[in-house]
């Protein structure tokens, strides 16, 4: 009997790992994100969003969503403002996972928390300069996390050039992707601000790291990715005072 539930257990063992790695790593990264949301004290007084992953065809009702009301399917991962909550897809992530590595779990979520510091703020900008935003503002949660995450400023980077073809062109092409979250983590001599995302749609970026994006997929693998010469708060980023941005304490919605 000894010997049949040790063979059970061991069939098991892989499927089970296999399950845990993409948790882990959500576990991982939410509490990374929270942690470093209320770390800044420009965003400590607003409530981080919620997190939930909920598997691919799950129906989820109500909660203000669109369509929420007559149930909605889960079909990828998305930030929902109505009730300041983020549903991650598992399966859409183990996809991401196998194409561009561990870093697109880290990416994809901090881009959400991102869209919901963006609701906090109030802040609503046409696309793709609303999506080139919260791109710049995930590189700000991210700017810290190679050690706490496990992942490399390089291979974000990459996500984020490769990025383009898993948003569509109302998320911005690659090389704006890329530069944008280079500004965020603090790379780049630019901010999150409107009228900075604006430059970028623009065309107006003379850097010669943004030109060189526009001309390849890669993430310019030669670069120093360790220095923050740049470095700065969401306050900073976003070029204003949050506090004067928000007229409540602690966004509730």
């Amino acid at each position: 009997m000894k010997i049949l539930l040790l063979i059970f257990l061991f069939i098991l063992s892989p499927v089970s790992a296999k399950t845990s790695k993409i948790e882990n790593l959500i576990d991982k990264t939410t509490v990374y994100l929270i942690e470093t949301w209320n770390k800044d004290e420009n965003l400590n007084k607003l409530y981080p969003p919620k997190v939930i992953a909920v598997p691919s065809g799950t129906r989820i009702y109500g909660g203000g969503c669109k369509g929420s009301n007559k149930g909605v399917d889960v079909a990828g991962s998305h930030y929902c403002p109505a009730d300041n909550t983020i549903i991650l897809d598992p399966t859409q992530l183990k996809t991401f996972i196998k194409a561009f590595g561990n870093s697109s779990v880290a990416y994809v979520i901090s881009h959400e928390f991102a869209h919901a510091l963006q609701k906090a703020l109030e802040i609503r900008l046409k696309n793709p300069n609303h999506e080139l935003q919260a791109d710049c503002l995930a590189g700000y949660f991210l700017q810290m996390g190679n050690k706490e995450l496990g992942i490399t400023r390089e291979s974000i980077l990459e996500m984020a050039s490769a990025a383009y073809a898993i948003g569509g062109e109302t998320h911005g092409s690659g090389a704006q992707r890329a530069y944008a979250l280079l500004s965020g983590m603090g790379r780049v001599d630019s901010t999150c601000s409107i009228a900075s995302i604006d430059k970028l749609v623009e065309g107006k970026i003379n850097d010669p790291l943004y030109k060189a994006f526009t001309k390849t997929r890669g993430s310019g693998k030669n670069m120093d990715l360790d220095s923050t010469p740049y470095k700065k708060d969401a306050a900073g980023l976003l070029g204003a005072n949050i506090n004067f941005l928000s007229t409540k304490l602690k966004f509730k919605y």
